[in-house]
């Protein structure tokens, strides 16, 4: 990635970090942290270096902290704002006491700026289907990680593009019924086509003794909290574009769309993929 479109990247993030962290982060974490149960047996048998690959927000790597007092994380993100928040997220954590245990910094997946062999264990969560050089960025984790040192991580499997939610198509009504563009599909390029897809490309980045898993993300959201999220943070550009009338008007049509739905058809289900292996 050249520093142009580094800079880019992580320039997105910023300006969606505080959203992010609000609307987003919170859906996603009950899947992330699935990683640090996988990881828990490798802390078991003293694993104390843990790095986070695209923290984000912090999720995991405050989580990590919480849980093994004797461990030491670094984690690494693109986006400045997101470490802002997650910095800020450390100092309110009740009961946290990182004492330096816990370090963010920004730095690229395919560019760590670490020894060879530092780290006991790499974990990242929903990062490996954003970075621009997939295979790179493993190579990358496996340079860093001792002989013996495990990677744990989890993301989108390509599949979850099958399974339109209800909600959105409801949306795209109300845009069409109001004149407005509808956004277009997102064909999440970066997505592993399979679980067997992912064991391959980590078996080529030189990892060995390779597992997945395949998971099912859910979230119930209530027909307000998905107008909020819409409104706040996935359309908030679009929803800014409109006049005070006009956003009241769209806003209320959304809802009473969504509020008569059956909450079935409020479940998001994202098919995921957790993946772990080993540096020889």
């Amino acid at each position: 990635m050249s520093d142009k479109a580094a800079n880019d990247f992580g320039g997105r993030y910023d300006r969606l970090a505080g959203g992010y962290a609000d609307w987003w982060g919170p859906v996603i974490a009950p899947a992330a942290l699935t990683v640090l149960d996988t990881a828990q047996p490798m802390i078991a048998t003293g694993a104390t270096r843990i790095l986070d690959v695209g923290t984000g927000t912090g999720t995991l790597a405050i989580e990590a902290a919480r849980r093994w007092p004797a461990a030491h994380i670094d984690a690494v993100d693109s986006s400045d704002g997101m470490l802002a928040v997650a910095r800020r997220t450390t100092g309110a954590t009740d009961g946290l006491d990182a004492d330096g245990r816990l370090d963010f910094r920004q730095a690229f997946a395919d560019r760590l700026p670490y020894p060879d062999a530092t780290f006991d264990l790499v974990v990242s969560s929903f990062v490996l289907q954003l970075v621009p050089n997939r295979h790179r960025a493993l190579r990358e984790a496996r340079r860093v990680l001792r002989p013996g040192g495990h990677i744990v991580l989890i993301t989108w499997l390509a599949s979850r593009a099958d399974a339109p939610f209800e909600p959105d198509e409801v949306f795209d009504d109300v845009l069409e019924e109001f004149d407005l563009d509808v956004p277009g599909d997102d064909p999440h390029p970066g997505d592993f086509e399979s679980p067997a897809a992912a064991a391959a490309q980590f078996r080529r980045a030189g990892f060995r003794e390779v597992q997945t898993e395949e998971g099912l993300l859910r979230h119930a959201y209530q027909a307000d909290e998905y107008a909020d999220f819409l409104e706040r943070f996935d359309e908030e550009d679009l929803f800014a574009s409109l006049d005070r009338v006009r956003r009241k008007r769209v806003r209320a049509e959304l809802l009473s769309r969504l509020r008569a739905l059956p909450a079935d058809d409020l479940v998001l289900r994202l098919p995921t993929v957790l993946v772990r292996g080993v540096r020889p």
